[in-house]
């Protein structure tokens, strides 16, 4: 498809949110779309200008761009769901429908929502009927926010082809003369990279104010994206965050916080865990509690509850003494529940048939003969 230039001059656009992207009135139709389960008409999936947060540019190639990789999926349709699914979560419950005929009208990428069946009957209710209000009652209260992959091959080639010369003073007052990227759009004042994709994978319903204000992107994705990687290099999560974060390895700032906590006699632990422990253990300053002691307090319940329940209660933080009642109750329960299952192996017992109480004779004649059983079989008698 060809690429449509913008006007340097042109104003940037705030893009229409849930509703349609001409800023008219929304079109809902509960009643249409291709499962007769509603369709909103007119979405805004995209306009041109700053990816907020994410310090990337979308250019009228970019919108070129979701229109071609929307119509590629044909019948199919590009999926919709109710929020991006998050790390410890899919978005199993959350299918809203798929959007069709994505098209480009001006500086957006529009398209049709058409609800699914099964998106009124979610296991958090009727997520459907929900959407449509929102969009009757306040069309700017959520808005779209697509789901893709960069082509950075394009990207760094795009960004090669818009190189230009570049002056500064370094600290010695010397002139340095170097090769920048300059955006072709005058509207990009800071020169962030233009967006190339490679693929479209959704368009998400997401909320508006804060989180995203334009209907487009998660805003805040350095404060998500700090707290992932933080978690991983902590040890509180063992899922790796993708790719890197402040240019810096999650693995390596892992092996580093180590070794850190090391040098430094260190250790992280909860708060809880440890309120608890120096509650166990008063003698000891909080300042004082180490890992080892963590978990040498740890190893004494496991000794006395189990594994199971020793870990468990270790890391509620419940005390020793409540453990010793709560391990008592267990036991109770289990006394009970074996002297049932006894008394009922007994009473089964009792109630089956063991045979005569006189033997049977299988050979008749004078008792003081006794014939073995082949011979008998035979006709013989000894």
């Amino acid at each position: 498809m060809k690429t449509t230039k913008t006007p340097a001059d042109a104003p940037a656009k705030d893009i229409a949110r849930f509703g349609r992207a001409d800023g008219a009135d929304p079109d809902v139709d509960r009643e249409g779309g291709k499962w007769n389960a509603g369709i909103i008409r007119g979405v805004s999936l995209a306009t041109v200008g700053e990816a907020l947060g994410h310090y990337y540019w979308l250019d009228q190639e970019t919108i070129n761009q979701i229109v071609e990789h929307s119509s590629s999926k044909g019948d199919t349709g590009l999926k919709c769901r109710f929020t991006h699914p998050g790390m410890s979560s899919d978005g199993m419950g959350r299918h809203l429908g798929r959007l069709f005929d994505v098209r480009v009208d001006g500086e957006k990428a529009v398209g049709d929502l058409h609800f699914a069946e099964s998106a009124h009957k979610t296991p958090d209710g009727d997520l459907a009927e929900y959407c449509m209000m929102l969009t009757e009652e306040d069309p700017k209260a959520a808005g779209l926010s697509i789901v893709f992959h960069h082509d950075f091959d394009a990207e760094y080639e795009f960004q090669s082809d818009h190189e230009a010369d570049y002056e500064y003073e370094d600290h010695r007052g010397r002139t340095i003369k170097s090769k920048r990227f300059k955006s072709p759009d005058k509207r990009n004042e800071h020169d962030y990279p233009h967006v190339r994709m490679s693929e479209l994978r959704a368009a998400d319903i997401v909320d508006e104010p804060a989180a995203n204000p334009d209907g487009l992107f998660d805003r805040s994705p350095l404060a998500r994206q700090a707290d992932e990687f933080l978690s991983y290099a902590a040890g509180l999560t063992t899922e790796k965050p993708q790719g890197s974060a402040f240019d810096i390895d999650g693995d390596r700032a892992q092996q580093f916080l180590g070794r850190w906590l090391e040098s430094h006699d260190l250790s992280l632990v909860p708060k809880k865990v440890a309120a608890m422990a120096n509650e166990n253990t008063p003698d000891t300053p909080a300042t004082e509690i180490t890992r080892e002691s963590l978990l040498a307090e740890q190893q004494r319940y496991i000794d006395r509850f189990g594994a199971e329940d020793g870990v468990k209660w270790f890391a509620d933080g419940k005390s020793f003494e409540d453990c010793l009642g709560l391990f008592a109750d267990k036991q109770a329960e289990l006394i009970e529940s074996l002297t049932a299952e006894r008394d009922e192996a007994i009473e089964k017992l009792a109630s089956v048939q063991l045979g005569e109480d006189e033997p049977i004779e299988t050979y008749p004649g004078e008792e003081s003969k006794k014939v073995p059983f082949s011979q008998y079989v035979k006709g013989k008698k000894s």
